[in-house]
């Protein structure tokens, strides 16, 4: 299916089922996009298992919320062959000094998940006691 390859910007968005969850990253491991990815879930343990792979593939990962473009604070930057052909050599420069971002919305179930996840370094890129 055409749609499952292409890079997703909406309003069509695939939907798929798997039966383990190493098959949707092995997919994100081999496709040629990497802008964002979204993960639900309310198991810190789960959720921190999936943060590290993740990171490697993407350049936003979004925690109980779907992709965005915003807030405009946060880069607008893509891995692989995302964003290619839009940016100059510096804003490219300046894209590869970024950092991947995990972002999520500012809920009670949120800020347990990030604050347990850091505090008992489950997962090894989201290890700052620093949170925006």
């Amino acid at each position: 299916m055409r749609v499952y390859h292409e890079e997703q910007f909406g309003p069509v968005v695939p939907i798929l089922a798997f039966d383990t969850i190493s098959e949707p990253i092995d997919y994100m491991i081999h496709s040629n996009h990497g802008q964002q990815v979204s993960i639900f879930g309310k198991d810190p343990d789960q959720i921190a298992r999936l943060i590290d792979p993740l990171v490697n593939q993407v350049c936003r990962v979004n925690i109980n919320s779907q992709c965005q473009r915003g807030p405009d604070t946060f880069p607008f930057t893509g891995r692989k062959d995302s964003a290619e052909g839009t940016l100059s050599v510096s804003d490219a420069l300046r894209v590869f000094s970024i950092r991947t971002l995990v972002a999520a919305k500012q809920t009670d179930l949120n800020k347990d998940i990030i604050t347990r996840i850091v505090r008992d370094r489950k997962s090894k890129f989201l290890a700052t006691d620093f949170i925006f």
